[in-house]
């Protein structure tokens, strides 16, 4: 039994519609934990040994969850909306839209697994006493596996924002999601070369730019979506 083209519109953009919702208010999330962290109650990311960050872990762990949770839930509701999208991209254009799809699905599963391990089995080894490898994966250690893992998996998310950003056209709004997306995409994909190169420039700068502007066009997108309610079309290249 075939599915209705119209029904199946109707659903692709609804599920679009709450998901980019959802990215949304995952990255206003981020917004404030970042705020929080480095503005309001800055933590130290001068590495102070394993010993002195388990004797102040319960202390700042609350920062820890208020950055990973957020940044977690972006990623699953991100694909989602992704794959909402390729629905609606003509044809001749659908390789970007792939190409989108097939880097968030590696940035899916590297940051999840990455902040899933700062919520869970670092701080239950913390608790158990069990610190042999902590310092490799401690989110305090900006020269750890945690930060490493991080700068790879957002790189993935940019390339894929650049796909998806050559697919906006038409009027301010899509202008305006088209290049939030590329900008910011650009931008994280010099981070690995910095990271490799050892070069330190720019990278706050560019993470601050993402923070503010990356849920102002995931928020346009949800009213994009909210106009395809009713025209059925969305406004892609």
């Amino acid at each position: 039994m075939q599915t209705s083209p119209t029904i199946l519109r109707t659903l692709d953009t609804r599920i679009g519609f709450w998901a980019a919702i959802g990215v949304t208010i995952a990255s206003f999330g981020f917004l404030i934990s970042l705020m929080l962290t480095f503005v309001i109650f800055p933590m130290s990311f001068t590495w102070p040994g394993i010993d002195a960050y388990v004797s102040t872990f319960n202390e700042h762990y609350w920062q820890v969850l208020a950055f990973t949770i957020p940044c977690f839930l972006i990623a699953p509701t991100y694909l989602i909306m992704s794959l909402c999208l390729y629905r609606f991209v003509p044809e001749e254009k659908k390789i970007l839209g792939l190409l989108g799809i097939a880097f968030a699905i590696p940035y899916l599963a590297q940051i999840t697994q990455n902040y899933f391990l700062q919520m869970s089995a670092i701080p239950q080894n913390i608790q158990s006493g069990l610190l042999d490898g902590v310092t490799l994966y401690a989110f305090g250690n900006f020269n750890s596996i945690f930060w490493s893992m991080e700068v790879l998996g957002y790189t993935w998310l940019c390339v894929s924002l650049i796909c998806f950003g050559l697919l906006f056209k038409g009027g301010k709004t899509e202008t305006a999601i088209k290049w939030i997306f590329i900008v910011n995409g650009v931008l994280g994909v010099i981070a690995p070369i910095q990271a490799v190169a050892h070069l330190d420039f720019g990278g706050p700068c560019a993470l601050v730019l993402f923070a503010f502007t990356f849920p102002v066009s995931t928020l346009l997108i949800a009213l994009l979506y909210h106009k395809a309610k009713k025209t059925g079309t969305m406004p892609l290249a």
